[in-house]
This record gives structure tokens, sequence and C-alpha cells, in this order.
């Protein structure tokens, strides 16, 4: 029996790719939240809406329940398995080395999605043995949520249109739509907002 132990084996492009949908969903929620809302939402808000659109579908049950607190955990406190012996907080940014550090709620919420995700395709590591080699990507995770976000390319504009429309028609029509989003985004907000004001300070 060997004890080596599994090795952590990430795609770059898959992170990418992953963090650039991110960014292209998030924009198109963060323009219906502005719609919506007087006041819009932080953008923690629509973003956490779209991670648990792109989780992998293989976590469900008490996986995608899990994963749905780390992601409240990461947006409220920037660590996952708190007050735990397990706990992982995530490393500062460099503001001076990032173009929009206001984006810096969706690079920190990219690293925990692409951990779900990645974990999902296999069954011997748990997500957070993946957050390490993910912080050292962390700078393909920005380009990438940047890339979708601000959609730097024609491409990136084809699937930002088309998702509207898709996402628009669900619900039986746009405003029934905007009717269950406008419910979901503040059922989010509310418990983003408990999960902040339960967090203790170190």
């Amino acid at each position: 029996m060997s004890d080596t132990k599994p090795t952590v084996d990430i795609e770059h492009s898959q992170v990418y790719s992953l963090a650039t949908v991110l960014g292209v969903m998030t924009r198109a929620f963060e323009e219906w939240d502005s719609s919506l809302f007087d006041l819009k939402h932080e953008i923690a808000v629509p973003a956490l809406l779209v991670c648990v659109f792109l989780l992998d579908r293989n976590l469900d049950g008490d996986l995608f329940q899990a994963a749905l607190a780390t992601f409240f955990e990461v947006a409220a406190k920037r660590k996952i398995l708190s007050e735990s012996p397990k706990e992982v907080a995530w490393p500062e940014w460099d503001a001076s080395t990032l173009k929009h550090p206001e984006n810096v709620p969706l690079y920190d919420l990219g690293i925990i999605l692409a951990a779900w995700n990645l974990a999902a395709k296999q069954d011997e590591l748990p997500p957070e043995m993946f957050l390490g080699p993910l912080f050292t990507l962390a700078g393909v995770i920005v380009e990438g949520v940047d890339h979708g976000y601000f959609l730097e390319d024609k491409n990136v504009r084809k699937i930002y249109e088309e998702q509207r429309v898709k996402l628009s028609s669900t619900h039986g029509g746009e405003e029934g739509f905007k009717t269950a989003l406008k419910a979901q985004l503040q059922s989010i907000n509310d418990s983003l907002n408990d999960a902040k004001s339960s967090h203790k300070p170190n």
C-alpha cells in the first residue's frame, strides 16, 4: 500500500474559464440588481448567486449545503472552517497589483468556487486541499474574472447577451424572473449580513 499523498493537479485554463464565466454572470446579475433596487447591493450578493449557478452539479445534498456555507464564510470573513483547527484564511491582496481592487470579493469567491468544483471531479481530496495551489494561481483568477466582468472581447460579450436572454426567459417570462430574482437577492443579502454580524474579529 502506498503512503504517497494524492497530488493536486489543476488545469490553469479551466480555472481561467470558470473565473471568466463568474465575471460575466456577476456583471449580468449586478445590472439586474441595480434595476430592481433603489440602492444596489454590494457586489458579493450577485456573485454569491452566480456561485450557486456555477457549482458542480455532482455536489448535492449535504455537500451542496457545505459549499454554500463556505461561500458565505468567504464573502463575510475571508476564511473558511473558521474557529476550527482546519481554519483557512484568505491572504491579503496587494491592491497595488490589482487594476480593479473593487472586484476583490469576486476574486475571493472565484477561489472557493474553483476549489469546490475541482474537489467534485475526484473523491480523494476535500476542497480545502486545493486552496494552497489556487492561492498561487490567484493571478489567473483575477485575469479571468476581469476578462469576463469587463466584457473584454467579442466572445465574452456574446456570452453575456446570451445569458441575459436565457436567464430572463425562465420563471414564465421576464417579469416572473425579476420577481423571483429580487427575492433571491434580498435573501442572499440578509444571509450575508447575518454571517458578517456573527463574525468575531481576531
